[in-house]
């Protein structure tokens, strides 16, 4: 991880208040279901583990799929979408509190998808533009 990665990565964890142990537990809690998508692919990242990364350019505004099912299983997105303070993407809630995945930049091809932790945990959105 960069050095930016790094500090934006330990200011989210006390942001949220809680440890990278917790944080661990979190996301690894459940079953995750992996589909296949003409928008995404996972692979490993640099940043972290595994990611999900472009497998064409996304325009802003596209919605990239779904990130968890029944507020039970988290999807590719949902387990594998790496945090960082220069996200390009975004989870929004649905009414049933499922979450999408919609891309707050263009991103090009083969890049990384990356979200802020926070903005899906601290600041409730939902895609209809409630919290």
């Amino acid at each position: 991880m960069s050095k930016e990665t790094t500090f934006g990565f330990t200011k989210m964890l006390r942001d949220l208040n809680i440890t990278k142990e917790q944080l661990n537990t979190v996301t690894h809690h459940g079953k995750v279901i992996e589909f296949k998508s003409d928008l995404y692919y996972k692979q490993k990242s640099n940043i972290h583990g595994y990611g999900v990364f472009a497998l064409k350019h996304i325009e802003k505004g596209d919605v990239i799929g779904i990130g968890s099912i029944d507020n039970k299983y988290k999807t590719t997105l949902g387990r594998f979408t790496n945090h960082s303070n220069l996200n390009n993407a975004m989870f929004y809630y649905l009414k049933n509190d499922d979450v999408v995945m919609v891309a707050t930049k263009n991103i090009i091809k083969n890049t990384e998808i990356l979200i802020n932790y926070r903005d899906h945990v601290l600041n409730k959105i939902y895609l209809n533009g409630n919290r």
